[in-house]
C-alpha cells in the first residue's frame, strides 16, 4: 500500500491521530500486512484500528461497562450509550459491588445471571425444586457466567438485579430460548416468591424443549404454567408448565421447565428435573443444560 496520513506529533501535547471523517474517507487498499494502523473518525468521535481485514472501533477504558470504576447498572444501559456494543463480558453493578458477566447485546441487552447443569439429573442437583440455588443470596462460581458454555453458576445479578423487561430462558443451547415478559422483580424473588402465572401456551413449552411434542400426547389436560407455581400439594415448579391425563390439576404427572416435580417426587424418583422435562406412562426424564438471562 501507499502512505497514509497517520497524524501529527508534538513533544508538548502528544500524538494527534489523523481525522478521516466518515467511512467514505477511510484509507483504502489496506491488507493483512497493514494491521495496526490507527485513524480517528470525527463523525462518530472514535478511534479505529485496522485489524488486517477491517476497521474496528477501539473500546477505550472508561466507557460504560468496560472497567470496574465505570460499571453499568444493566446491559441495556450499555447499549443506550453505545448501540454498537457487541456480545461479551462487561462490568456491572446493581448496588452490591462491581462484577463481570456475559451480556447478550444482539437481543437487546440481557445479562447472563445463572447456569443450570444437566447433570446430575435427579434431585441431588442443586437446581432441583428443593435445591439451594433458587434461594441463593451469594454468588456461586460467579466467573462461569462470563461465558455461554454449560455449567453450574449464579452471579450477583441473580439476587440484585430487578428486571425492567423480563427473562430469556435457554435450554440445551443458548439459542433455544423461551422469552417471558415480567418486570420489577429479581430472579431470586421470581422463583421463590409468590406464584406468578404467565400467558404462555402448551405449544410454547413443547416448542422449547428439544423433544417431540408427541411425548406428551397422553397428557392433554391441566396445562398450567408460571413462576413458583403449585397446583396441588404434589406438584410444583420454579418456572414451567405442568400437564395431566385426567381433566383436572390435582394429580399432574408431567412437566417441562426449570425446577419441576409432580407426584410428590420433590426429593426422589424420576418425575422431577432441574432443567428439561419428563413424561408419564412410562416415565421418562430428559435433562438439559440451562441458562437464565434477565433484562
Amino acid at each position: 500500500m501507499g502512505t497514509i496520513n497517520a497524524g501529527t506529533f508534538s513533544s508538548g501535547t502528544g500524538v494527534k491521530v489523523a481525522d478521516h471523517n466518515g467511512t467514505g474517507n477511510y484509507p483504502s487498499g489496506l491488507g493483512a500486512g497493514d494491521k495496526g494502523f490507527l485513524i480517528y473518525d470525527s463523525s462518530i468521535n472514535k478511534l479505529l484500528v485496522w485489524t488486517g481485514a477491517e476497521w474496528e472501533e477501539i473500546k477505550t477504558k472508561g466507557q460504560l461497562g468496560l472497567d470496574a470504576g465505570n460499571a453499568a447498572s444493566s446491559a441495556s444501559a450499555i447499549l443506550q450509550e453505545d448501540p454498537t456494543a457487541a456480545n461479551g463480558i462487561y462490568w456491572l453493578n446493581h448496588g452490591g459491588g462491581a462484577y463481570q458477566a456475559y451480556c447478550d447485546m444482539t437481543n437487546g441487552g440481557y445479562i447472563l445471571i445463572a447456569k443450570i447443569p444437566s447433570s446430575p439429573a435427579d434431585t441431588s442437583n442443586a437446581w432441583s425444586y428443593t435445591g439451594g440455588r433458587w434461594s441463593a443470596s451469594s454468588p456461586v462460581s460467579e466467573s462461569l457466567c462470563q461465558n455461554i458454555s454449560g455449567g453450574d453458576s449464579l452471579n450477583r445479578g441473580y439476587y440484585e438485579y430487578s428486571t425492567t423487561v423480563g427473562f430469556r430462558f435457554a435450554m440445551s443451547s443458548v439459542t433455544n430460548v423461551l422469552t417471558v415478559n415480567r418486570s420489577g422483580v429479581t430472579a431470586k424473588d421470581a422463583f421463590t416468591g409468590s406464584q406468578y402465572n404467565t400467558s404462555l401456551s402448551r405449544s410454547d413449552f413443547h416448542n422449547w424443549i428439544p423433544n417431540s411434542s408427541s411425548e406428551w400426547n397422553n397428557q392433554p389436560h391441566c396445562n398450567r404454567n408460571g413462576f413458583n407455581r403449585t397446583d396441588s400439594s404434589s406438584c410444583s415448579m420454579r418456572f414451567g408448565h405442568t400437564m395431566n391425563n385426567e381433566n383436572e390439576c390435582n394429580s399432574n404427572d408431567s412437566a417441562i421447565g426449570l425446577g419441576c416435580y409432580t407426584n410428590n417426587q420433590s426429593s426422589s424418583g424420576s418425575r422431577n428435573c432441574p432443567c428439561g422435562g419428563f413424561r408419564w406412562n412410562g416415565t421418562t426424564r430428559w435433562t438439559y443444560d440451562g441458562w437464565i438471562f434477565v433484562k
